[in-house]
């Protein structure tokens, strides 16, 4: 009899990758949740073989109908897009910063997630897209990092339901190899007029960075957490690149040629990304390089513990096509 793992966020990298882990692992139905089925990419997956069905991340009601019946599922909530809503402008309080609105957006969406899997009764496992603790990993010295502390704290929260004592791991990102040019950043490599390609940064170029390829990779290390035992916290890290090496091996793949990468201050790199945006991206690096992206938790694993093998960022370059950046060699 098949077993049923069920996706949020199957629209999205996360979710997608999660998605394509299981469609080749038989014995396996999945049940995509989505805000919208009609969409052209829900409706990819339901070609696919997924069902697809709505729920709303902040309706506990929907999402308890939506798990009806799953052995597994998997959590993700989106800061981002919350940032990117323009009505959350208008519904974040006075005095209220955006990334503070989203903080709490989505801190309550992961507490919906975990109170709607604690009314599963037969649930084998939850599994939640978490991130480290930046205040408590850093002694309170890193206070503003939103967009981490509010998944951290959805995690929390779910590990104190008793309802879901024995049945919860979770699965940290790494920062994505397409973040820079992804989301325009400043970080994102430019050719220059001597003809060699640059990047500018937060952070020394000398210092590794954890990223990863989160579409190819994250499914994969989930189904691997579902199959171990609970309690699980696996960093999903592929490869840590310092910035200098990332304009190296991203040039040397594309047959560009190297000229350097340049740091910037926080304010310039604040300047640039206004809005919260560059505080969030900024602070994100800072605290890696100094505490670590997965934080202090002593039980974090890698994904050599799990026997899983990730994409390099040389690989990540060899299999993408770049040509909108700039064909000109």
């Amino acid at each position: 009899m098949s077993r049923l793992i069920v996706i949020l966020g199957i629209t999205g990298v996360q979710g997608s990758s999660v998605a394509d882990a299981y469609l080749v692992n038989p014995g396996w139905k999945i049940r995509g949740v989505t805000r919208n089925p009609a969409s052209d990419t829900a409706k990819k997956w339901e070609m696919k073989g997924v069902e697809m069905i709505k729920g709303d991340l902040d309706d506990v009601a929907s999402l308890s109908e939506a798990f009806v019946g799953a052995d597994i599922i998997f959590g993700v909530t989106d800061f981002w897009t919350i940032f990117k809503d323009p009505e959350s402008h208008q519904k974040k309080k006075p005095g209220q910063s955006l990334v503070e609105y989203c903080h709490d957006v989505e801190l309550q969406q992961g507490k919906n997630i975990a109170d709607a899997a604690a009314t599963v009764p037969g649930l084998s496992r939850y599994i939640f897209s978490s991130m480290a603790h930046a205040k408590n990993s850093s002694n309170s010295k890193f206070t503003e990092l939103y967009h981490m502390d509010s998944k951290a704290d959805a995690a929390i929260y779910a590990q104190s339901i008793p309802a879901l004592a024995g049945k919860f791991s979770q699965v940290q990102a790494p920062i994505y190899f397409q973040l820079p040019w992804e989301w325009g950043l400043p970080t994102t490599p430019k050719k220059v007029v001597d003809g060699t390609w640059r990047m500018t940064g937060i952070g020394p170029g000398d210092k590794g960075i954890p990223f990863g390829h989160v579409r190819k990779d994250f499914g994969p290390c989930v189904r691997a957490v579902a199959e171990s035992e609970p309690n699980v916290n696996l960093f999903a890290v592929g490869e840590y690149v310092s910035w200098s090496d990332y304009l190296r091996i991203f040039c040397e793949t594309q047959g560009f040629k190297y000229g350097g990468y340049d740091e910037l201050s926080y304010d310039k790199f604040c300047e640039l990304l206004p809005g919260g945006l560059g505080h969030e991206f900024a602070h994100n690096v800072l605290f890696a390089h100094e505490f670590g992206y997965e934080g202090i938790d002593p039980a974090v694993v890698r994904p050599e513990k799990l026997g899983l093998k990730m994409t390099s960022f040389r690989e990540y370059c060899q299999e993408t096509d770049f040509s909108a950046l700039d064909g000109d060699k």
